[in-house]
């Protein structure tokens, strides 16, 4: 009896060390944690995997003065901790974004790059990066929507500021004119014969092209080319020519000007803004709006129940004006019938833009949620509208906006994190 104890006994030591063995072989360090953030940490491997991301990205840029491994080590943990603060932050405020707002923005994103959804997708599955996809949207809505709540509310950009921003924008990118001209030349004839000459040619101009009378009347030395001397900025015009060109637009003609050398005509075929490459056409939406705004109180999906029964009483006669009115919970359009106008695309929402692009004229589209809250939306009518002045000003206004929401972010992120518990743990 005692042999075969002893027996049992071996085995078990045999096995033990044999579990022992594999259990050395197959094992795997423990994860050490590298930075405590409040109630969180930053773990070796959330650095490792976030640094793989990076020199994927830097692999064949051979940029000047490239941070060394150190300090891209340093910049990639400081990210990490702004992501845990953030995220921590919109916890506590109850900013929530949820996958159906993810996938809005993502259709928008693959949208804007002429690909579809899945195109998308399979582009990330096929890098090993698309749950970091994912992640990075979800990260990025979460910090527009605190910006949107906690600085730009706080910012304002005058109309004076728009304005010298474009001034020194065209200081930068100064325009470009193309010039033809007419030379009536003062010679060795009498005043009254170069005044004839100048008739002559103004009233050929009522029933001719510029470049017709400027090859057959001009004496000028561009009469060949039909009077077209080329592309100039303002500043290398003569002089005489610029207080006339100042105030024209394309297609203009000045009136008869004297010099020296006789009369000048100067047409102004073509103004090139060289800031602008091309004509800019921006989508636009004629809409009316229904807004139930997310509350502690009511269940999300009650509102989305109280907006299917509002779109059918609708769809059975109720005008889309007075059900707004009734309804809305967004005060300044439910004064107006919830008419919102026409609003270009690219100042919607991306939740907005995927539902709208999808819709046809005179349709009800929704129930769909933004960080708003509920939307019902009346899709009057659609139109593409040349906005490339217009779009200077706002091009402007978001420069400027992203400019001063960017330094107030940083102070609003310090403060922060100033007041938040953070501990780097170098000794790991």
């Amino acid at each position: 009896m005692r042999f075969i104890k002893n027996i049992l006994i071996l085995v078990v030591l045999i096995s033990s060390g044999a579990a022992l063995a594999l259990d050395y072989k197959d094992y795997e360090p423990l994860d050490k944690i590298i930075a405590i953030v409040e109630k969180d940490v930053i773990t070796e491997k959330e650095l490792e995997e976030a640094l793989l991301r990076i020199n994927e990205s830097l692999q064949g840029i051979n940029a000047p003065n490239q941070p060394n491994k150190a300090e891209i080590r340093k910049t990639v943990l400081e990210q990490l901790i702004e992501k845990k603060i953030i995220g921590q932050y919109a916890e506590q405020s109850q900013i929530i974004i949820d996958s159906e707002q993810v996938d809005n923005a993502l259709k928008n994103i693959a949208a804007n790059n002429n690909i579809t959804l899945t195109q998308l997708k399979e582009s990330a599955q096929n890098k090993g990066s698309l749950d970091d996809l994912y992640e990075e949207v979800r990260f990025q809505l979460t910090l527009r929507t605190i910006k949107e709540r906690a600085i730009y509310s706080q910012i304002n950009i005058s109309d004076y500021e728009i304005k010298k921003f474009i001034e020194q924008e065209r200081l930068l990118h100064p325009d470009q004119y193309s010039i033809s001209h007419i030379l009536i030349k003062k010679n060795n004839t009498n005043e009254e014969e170069i005044n004839q000459r100048l008739e002559k040619v103004l009233v050929e101009l009522q029933s001719k092209s510029f470049p017709d009378v400027a090859k057959q009347f001009s004496d000028g030395p561009f009469a060949e080319k039909s009077g077209f001397m080329g592309w100039f900025e303002l500043n290398s015009l003569p002089t005489i020519f610029i207080d006339h060109v100042k105030g024209m637009k394309g297609g203009g003609m000045s009136v008869p000007f004297m010099s020296d050398n006789g009369y000048h005509i100067i047409f102004l075929n073509e103004i090139k803004n060289t800031s602008v490459k091309e004509k800019i056409f921006s989508t636009q939406f004629n809409i009316n709006q229904i807004l139930l705004k997310k509350n502690q109180v009511t269940a999300e999906s009650d509102l989305v129940s109280k907006l299917k029964i509002i779109k059918n009483q609708i769809v059975d006669g109720l005008p889309f004006g007075d059900a707004a009115a009734q309804y809305s919970e967004d005060v300044s359009s439910a004064k107006e019938s919830g008419a919102l106008g026409w609003v270009d695309r690219n100042n919607l929402l991306p939740e907005f833009q995927v539902e709208l692009d999808n819709a046809s004229n005179n349709t009800i589209v929704g129930p769909f949620k933004t960080s708003a809250g509920w939307h019902l939306i009346e899709l009057i009518g659609k139109r593409d509208k040349d906005i490339t002045e217009e779009s200077q000003s706002l091009t402007a206004r978001l420069q400027l906006l992203n400019y001063k929401a960017e330094i107030r972010y940083k102070d609003w992120f310090h403060d922060l994190k100033q007041q938040s518990n953070i501990e780097i743990l170098t000794d790991n």
